[in-house]
């Protein structure tokens, strides 16, 4: 397939705002179809040359010789799909191949959920470098299951804290919703005590970063990864914490309605999710049986 091509896609791709990790992507999967395409058929892959059966040979192929995962194969579909779309917006083709052609059906993996002993080994990570905001934030994901938008949103007046309740008032969450979370005692404790040392600043946000300024995203992001890797850990980020949150009140027997309250779910199907075993859950269940 020629650069030229490939790049016209591309700017393609950036007029639509994808990331540029969605077009890498892209590019790379395409770049695989490409080597199959050009080594069954020995010709060069053009938009014009693909036809339906060179899809379903390619999903076979992807299956059974490759042995790619279902998510896999579908996105390695989806990417060729995307050519053809434009292909045919772009008039070099009168009908996209793709079309018709099934993805594999695939049962959605729950979100990422810390186990209680990663919890406790971030925690204790987070308390040995005596940071008390940092441990308030990480309470508040873990305890409150608040997006990070909506954590360094939070402002002096959102909260509100006594010995037996407090609560977090989200003005603005996913799609503009309000709600209010309820902040239980770990979570409570956590934030009194960084609010008793929070540097005095020009705004009312509750979080402050490194120069006095808003706490932003990227930097809780960047505070949380370097107490994953203290404690040893990987693959955690804010979004973990959250899918955490979600996972331990299924477990713990809480309604789906409530969840989806606590969470800012709009919709019940989201918040079922948490509800599916996860292989952990599973290896558990099956150990259980074992007489050794």
């Amino acid at each position: 397939m020629s650069e030229g091509l490939l790049e016209r896609f591309a700017d393609h791709l950036r007029s639509l705002d994808r990331s540029d990790r969605t077009i890498r992507n892209y590019l790379a999967d395409l770049g695989t179809f490409a080597t199959w395409f050009e080594g069954t058929n020995g010709e060069e892959l053009t938009p014009q040359g693909i036809t339906p059966v060179d899809l379903r040979e390619y999903k076979q192929y992807l299956q059974s010789i490759r042995r790619a995962k279902p998510a896999t194969v579908n996105r390695h579909l989806a990417a060729v799909g995307a050519l053809c779309k434009w292909a045919r917006g772009e008039g070099m083709i009168q009908s996209s191949p793709a079309n018709g052609i099934k993805r594999l059906d695939q049962v959605k993996a729950p979100p990422k959920a810390l186990s209680r002993k990663e919890q406790y080994a971030l925690l204790r990570a987070v308390l040995k470098e005596g940071r008390p905001r940092d441990y308030a934030i990480v309470q508040l994901l873990l305890q409150a299951g608040l997006r990070v938008g909506e954590l360094c949103a939070l402002r002096l007046a959102d909260v509100e804290i006594s010995k037996r309740k407090g609560r977090a008032i989200i003005r603005q969450g996913k799609g503009q919703k309000w709600r209010e979370v309820s902040l239980n005692a770990d979570a409570r404790k956590a934030l009194s005590e960084y609010l008793a040392t929070r540097p005095r600043v020009s705004h009312d946000y509750i979080f402050v970063g490194q120069r006095g300024e808003p706490l932003q995203p990227r930097g809780v992001q960047l505070m949380l990864a370097r107490h994953v890797s203290s404690a040893g850990l990987e693959g955690i980020s804010p979004h973990s914490l959250r899918h955490t949150f979600g996972k331990s009140l299924v477990d713990a027997g809480v309604s789906l309605d409530r969840v989806a309250a606590l969470m800012g779910h709009s919709k019940l199907d989201t918040t079922a999710l948490y509800t599916r075993p996860t292989q952990a859950d599973l290896d558990e269940a099956v150990e259980r049986l074992s007489l050794g």
